[in-house]
């Protein structure tokens, strides 16, 4: 294991959780205008925050999908 190693790892899983918030948000934007409807404040941020973090837990993405819909749709009563 060389130093580089070491700290590449965390960088790509930020890098990689970047990249999940980036698409997720940009999901929930295009559901809800679909939708005709508008996102409660800070629900964009907190389902997207949940699946980034189930995803670093290394639960599959459509489990991480899946649950943190629910979580949301409980939390923001929808």
């Amino acid at each position: 294991t060389t130093v580089f190693s070491l700290i590449a790892k965390p960088a790509r899983a930020t890098n990689i959780g970047s990249i999940v918030q980036a698409y997720c948000l940009a999901a929930i934007h295009q559901e809800m205008a679909q939708a005709g409807k508008v996102a409660p404040e800070g629900m964009a941020d907190y389902a997207c925050r949940c699946v980034v973090d189930r995803l670093k837990e290394g639960t599959s993405l459509e489990s991480a999908r899946s649950a943190c819909r629910a979580s949301t749709a409980r939390r923001y009563s929808l």
